[in-house]
This record gives structure tokens, C-alpha cells and sequence, in this order.
């Protein structure tokens, strides 16, 4: 027999509370990721409705449009049934090693985040997508706060809608900052990839790349025609494009599809313009020939 007996200290450890822990963040970071599958928008009017997916923003550019950008956000909040939508890059973000190009733009880093609030609070936001420059924040994104306060659906990377219309016709919008793939001969090879690859959407857009590209894709088994487009940005000049050499296949810093719920024909659903003002007239036209 031993001459002692020893009351062991508690472990910093209880393995049945840190399994209980670790069961609940998996629950959760998997409801999370199932309810990003697929996010249901309600549209609560009736008749067709325009969305502006705005291309890379990079409102803090001295090369940027801030005179289109302030345009094209009026022609939203004036037209009904025009919404808006951001594929992402809402400002430049240097960051790190990166931080040394502010000596290179006349805005300074307070003045950018400035701008991109005046911005992202112009308008209601279908959604807002996440660029790699805006990934470059890390976890402590403003543009996540910002689209908090404003109940603006922000996401990482890309979201994946299900747009319901009041007489129950849907249609699926996959936005991404950037689809897998390059093409040298096509500007849009990327997002038409993605549907040939078996994303059945009947939007797919992404920006990142300041080109503009437009393709058609029929899925032969169920008929959908998804439209891929990749839209271009509102940061028009470019040192770094003027370095590589990059050839200008900017068209239009914007695009806007049209939804008609009402359309008899699957390629009458949606429409696709390039010019926001006469896409505003034509869905102007459109609501009252379907009131």
C-alpha cells in the first residue's frame, strides 16, 4: 500500500462538453452552407423587374467612371422595378506589399472606404458579391458591415438565386466575381463553361476580368437557355492592363437582364441589355403593356 494518496488536478480539457462544442459549430456551419445552395427572393410586385449587375466598381480609382456609376444608380432609383446587383471589387483595397500603390491613386485608404459607403448606400442591393480584392480584408470586411446595415444580401465569392415571382415562374441567377476557365477567343467562355458543365441557371455572370462577353447556352434536356455574361468594370483605365498590354474589350461597365414573368416563350424570360438607360425604358414599356 502506498503511503499517499493523490487528488488529481481537474484537466483544462472535458472531452465530453468539447465534443458537444465541435457537434454544434459542424450543425451550424452546415445549415449555413445548405442554405447557401439555392437563396429564395421573394419579388413582392408584380410583372417584369430589371436587375443592374454593376462590373468591378473599384470606386476609389483614378482611372474609375465615378460619372457613370452616379448615373446608373439614379437610373435605378428612379425606374420601377429596377434593382441592383454588385459582382464585386467595390475598391481597390491594397493591401500588405500591395499597400505601397495608394502612393499611386490620389485617394488615400480612409477616403476609399468613404466612397465605397457612399456607394453601397445609393441603392437596394439584390446582392453584393465579394471580390479578391475585397477578400484581401480578411474576416474584418467593411463592406460585410456595410451591407449589414443596409439589409443587402452580401456574399463571398459568388450566390446562387431563386428569383419567385407572385405567379409562382422562377428564375435561377448564379453570380459569381469569377468563374473557373479562360478562353482567348471567347470573353464569356468562363460562365459558359459553367453552364455546360451543368449549372441549370438561367443567369450566369461574373466580373473580375474588366472584359465584356455575352453567350447563349441551351440545355437540350430541360430547354433552359441560360444567358452568361461577363461584365466588364467602371475602372476604365488601367495602368496595369497598359503594362501587359491587354487588348480593350470593354463595352459597357454594366448589364441588365430583364425578367418577364409573363413571357410565353423561354427566350422571352430573360433579355439582356448593355445600356442601362434604354433597358430602363424598355422595362418601363414592358411593365405597363403587362399591367
Amino acid at each position: 500500500m502506498s503511503g499517499f494518496e493523490i487528488d488529481p488536478p481537474t484537466g483544462e480539457i472535458d472531452l465530453e462538453d468539447l465534443l458537444e462544442s465541435r457537434k454544434r459549430k459542424y450543425a451550424r456551419k452546415h445549415q449555413a452552407a445548405e442554405s447557401r445552395r439555392m437563396i429564395r427572393v421573394k419579388v413582392k410586385m408584380k410583372g417584369p423587374i430589371g436587375i443592374v449587375h454593376f462590373g468591378d466598381p473599384h470606386v476609389d480609382d483614378d482611372g474609375t467612371d465615378l460619372a457613370a456609376l452616379e448615373r446608373h444608380t439614379e437610373i435605378v432609383n428612379k425606374t420601377e422595378g429596377l434593382f441592383a446587383a454588385n459582382v464585386g471589387d467595390t475598391t481597390n483595397n491594397w493591401v500588405g506589399r500591395l499597400g505601397r500603390l495608394y502612393s499611386e491613386q490620389s485617394t488615400t485608404a480612409a477616403e476609399a472606404w468613404a466612397l465605397a459607403e457612399w456607394f453601397l448606400t445609393r441603392v437596394k442591393w439584390l446582392y453584393i458579391i465579394g471580390g479578391n480584392h475585397d477578400a484581401w480584408s480578411g474576416a474584418g470586411d467593411p463592406i460585410k458591415w456595410i451591407a449589414r446595415q443596409t439589409g443587402s444580401l452580401y456574399e463571398n465569392s459568388g450566390a446562387r438565386l431563386q428569383v419567385v415571382f407572385p405567379n409562382k415562374r422562377e428564375v435561377r441567377i448564379n453570380a459569381r466575381h469569377t468563374f473557373r476557365g479562360n478562353s482567348m477567343w471567347n470573353p464569356a467562355h468562363a460562365a459558359m463553361r459553367a453552364a455546360q458543365m451543368g449549372c441549370r441557371d438561367h443567369v450566369l455572370i461574373q466580373g473580375h476580368k474588366h472584359i465584356s462577353g455575352y453567350g447563349l447556352i441551351k440545355d437540350s434536356n430541360s430547354g433552359i437557355v441560360s444567358h452568361c455574361i461577363q461584365v466588364s468594370s467602371y475602372k476604365i483605365h488601367d495602368r496595369y492592363a497598359q503594362e501587359q498590354g491587354f487588348a480593350d474589350h470593354h463595352i459597357s461597365p454594366c448589364a441588365v437582364t430583364i425578367l418577364d414573368p409573363d413571357a410565353t416563350t423561354e427566350v422571352g424570360l430573360v433579355q439582356v441589355f448593355h445600356d442601362p438607360e434604354q433597358a430602363a425604358e424598355f422595362l418601363t414599356w414592358l411593365r405597363k403593356k403587362r399591367a
